[in-house]
């Protein structure tokens, strides 16, 4: 795109007037409001099926280098984004293509009330109302106050239904000085923290109260305490690595632009392991709360059956798409609210004995991987600013984000400690659900909230190893079939994918039946490496040209105390 669209007299142009009749519901009360809610949380969820990346020689996961095929479209540095969701994407299509396809849509060549060539995808230039003639907002950044134009989607089907889409798209400046064009950010600070919440809070709060039986009051509490302000901190150390360099929009981008492919391939790796352990947690949990009500060994309904039974009820929306498992996995975050409340309602007069303090050395280790197991969220926050309309605010929204998820981390696991106590084993739902005495409809309730759970984040955590072997098989759907029986082939192996990695997680979960086993390594291992020792070391690594001589001993002693936590919760959990 030449220099000469980015003019105040192209963004002051007139826009399209449209009424309110042919927008989507809730898409004409201002950015907040429900359609642009729902756009966000969308994209939050495609973010987060796409965070493995298997390209490990891609210096950043959303860019792409020259069209071969077109010279006259491509860039450089190419970014590629999803049409559908108007969001970055590994495996979308070229922004560039877009922007050369409108330069026959030149805004002085589009007048408010008249059509495009097409009916059924028409694009405008519209102002976009921010910072550029806002003098006060001097203070930001540069490339937030002025290089960003909105674009007008609007798309029409066969049957006349109409909706409308916004993006806007800006110039920002690599480490090196190149200007490269991307998308600019959609979501508001509330959105974002309404995404971060649904990241960081998760199944593994199920489990806190085995952490505070494990670790007792005083350490156990101080740990669900100190590991949320760490992972908070550590957060706020990937936005400052991130502004080194405005196109690192990914966590594995962060590890390339650290470390190179080498640590991109770690990452890689880690993730994958990382949704492995998800999604067998996720089968232990459908399974676990459907035994405790319905389980009859003698009848064969044995836990082993209703994970079998969870492989064949989970498999089919592994076939969805996208949007479809974004309104899913929706659902999935909200039933903990009411499973919440639903725990205060039951019985919270009965209180069990509890410990001030651990049993043993092991039980400390063992607890501390429990606990920090719910504040793994960091893969995707690089995403989330990066979609932020203004990502300096970034930081802001992670105090919220942090304050909210701690307050239903530390409820959960003090009202399940004191219900059960001693007693308290894998999730808190089982052991309810196993303990006699509260009303009859509390336990099929529980049941079913907690079976949502499973449904709707089962096939999101198995989407990125979905789309990765998709990738490494030369898969991809969107490559068209060079014959009938190639496509018939590559039919049957999608098939035998989507398939297969839900047999594994089954599989896996037969091997290792312990939720809080799960939950317990992946908080010692992973929560340890994504989420303290790999920022810290991004940092130290990108921003080391502004790191006094006091904070980079501080970051040095966390990144040396928390690999030597990693290591010994994770043998602790294993082993004891």
């Amino acid at each position: 795109m030449s220099d000469e669209e980015y003019t105040e007299d192209s963004r002051l142009l007139p826009s399209r007037r449209t009424s309110i009749f042919t927008q989507p519901v809730g898409s004409f009360r201002g950015p907040n409001s429900l359609h642009n809610f729902a756009s966000s949380f969308t994209r939050a969820q495609s973010f987060a099926a796409n965070q493995i990346d298997a390209n490990i020689s891609k210096k950043r996961s959303f860019f792409t280098g020259p069209d071969d095929n077109d010279s006259a479209v491509g860039y450089e540095d190419d970014e590629l984004f999803d049409p559908d969701l108007m969001a970055p994407s590994p495996r979308g299509e070229r922004l560039s293509t877009v922007l050369h396809e409108h330069n026959s849509l030149r805004p002085s060549n589009i007048l408010p009330g008249t059509s495009g060539p097409s009916n059924f995808n028409e694009v405008f230039y519209q102002d976009d109302g921010r910072e550029p003639f806002d003098h006060r907002n001097d203070t930001l950044n540069k490339e937030e106050e002025s290089t960003s134009i909105l674009f007008w989607v609007t798309q029409t089907d066969p049957l006349g239904a109409t909706t409308a889409s916004y993006f806007g798209i800006k110039r920002v400046e690599d480490k090196d000085g190149n200007l490269v064009t991307i998308i600019a950010g959609q979501s508001t600070a509330p959105q974002t923290v309404l995404n971060s919440i649904n990241v960081l809070i998760g199944v593994g709060l199920l489990a806190l109260p085995v952490g505070l039986l494990r670790g007792g009051w005083v350490i156990g509490f101080s740990m669900l305490l100190l590991g949320s302000a760490a992972t908070y901190w550590t957060a706020s150390l990937i936005s400052k690595a991130m502004d080194t360099d405005q196109t690192i929009m990914t966590y594995a981008d962060l590890g390339y632009a650290s470390y190179g492919s080498t640590a991109k391939l770690l990452i890689s790796i880690i993730f994958t392991i990382d949704l492995l352990g998800s999604g067998v947690s996720l089968v232990l949990l459908f399974s676990d709360s459907l035994y405790s009500l319905l389980g009859n060994d003698a009848a064969g309904w044995t836990k082993t059956s209703f994970k079998f039974l969870a492989l064949i009820v989970l498999t089919p929306f592994t076939f969805m798409p996208l949007p479809i498992l974004s309104i899913f996995s929706g659902s999935a975050f909200w039933p903990l609210f009411p499973l919440s409340c639903l725990l205060h309602f039951v019985d919270f007069s009965k209180l069990m004995p509890t410990n001030l303090w651990p049993k043993s050395i092991p039980d400390v280790f063992a607890a501390v991987g429990i606990i920090m197991a719910p504040f793994s969220g960091h893969a995707i926050f690089p995403n989330l600013k990066n979609d932020m309309r203004h990502p300096h605010k970034f930081t802001n929204t992670l105090v919220t984000t942090y304050t909210l998820t701690c307050l239903a981390d530390c409820s959960m696991a003090i009202i399940g400690f004191f219900m059960f106590g001693g007693l308290c084993n894998n999730e808190v739902t089982s052991n309810l659900l196993e303990t006699a005495g509260y009303p009859r409809w509390v336990y099929p309730l529980i049941s079913a909230l907690i079976c949502l759970i499973p449904l709707a984040k089962t096939p999101l955590n198995a989407k990125p190893i979905i789309s990765t072997l998709d990738a490494l098989l030369d898969l991809d759907s969107q490559k068209e079939s060079k014959s009938r029986v190639y496509g018939l082939i590559r039919a049957v192996l999608q098939f035998l994918v989507r398939v297969g990695v839900n047999v594994a997680f089954v599989f896996l979960a037969i091997l290792v039946p312990e939720f809080d086993k799960i939950v317990g390594v992946m908080g010692s291992s992973i929560c340890f490496l994504v989420c303290i020792i790999l920022p810290c070391s991004f940092y130290m690594r990108l921003c080391k040209n502004n790191i006094r001589a006091a904070e980079r001993a501080f970051v040095t002693f966390v990144i040396i105390c928390s690999s030597i936590l990693a290591v010994a919760c994770t043998y602790f959990t294993i082993v004891h």
